[in-house]
């Protein structure tokens, strides 16, 4: 499972997306980067359970320095993606609160800034932004 981490201010609807630089390059996938030869599919059933993502937001918020509390689950779903040998399911965390917390280990971008990430992530994080805030 992936998940991709957001924030969205509940006055401005000012929406961040957290980007992390890994070996392999920029990605807003954690807690690993997707394959390279990825692709999103919105369809696809799974063969077997899978895992809710609220799983993932201790892991998610001690990597990041916050308390689980400040994470919350905004979609269990924004679609699958295929890589080679693999399918992983991608949720979308909120970040909690008003403010912008300052955190290490990677940076906030906003939606003028999805050039730096791969393709199928700029593709998820279309998912997100409808999953935040509507169509």
């Amino acid at each position: 499972m992936r998940v991709i981490v957001a924030h969205l201010h509940t006055l401005s609807a000012r929406l961040h997306f957290w980007m992390v630089e890994y070996a392999e390059g920029s990605s807003v996938c954690l807690p690993k980067p997707l394959a390279p030869l990825s692709t999103l599919h919105t369809d696809h059933e799974p063969t077997e359970a899978v895992p809710h993502p609220a799983q993932m937001i201790r892991p998610i918020a001690e990597r990041l320095g916050l308390e689980p509390e400040d994470l919350s689950v905004a979609s269990a779903s924004l679609g699958w993606v295929e890589s080679p040998g693999e399918w992983a399911p991608v949720a979308l965390l909120r970040i909690d609160g008003d403010q912008l917390p300052e955190l290490e280990g990677g940076t906030f971008i906003s939606l003028m800034d999805l050039l730096k990430v791969p393709i199928t992530e700029r593709m998820l994080l279309r998912e997100a932004y409808e999953a935040l805030l509507g169509h």
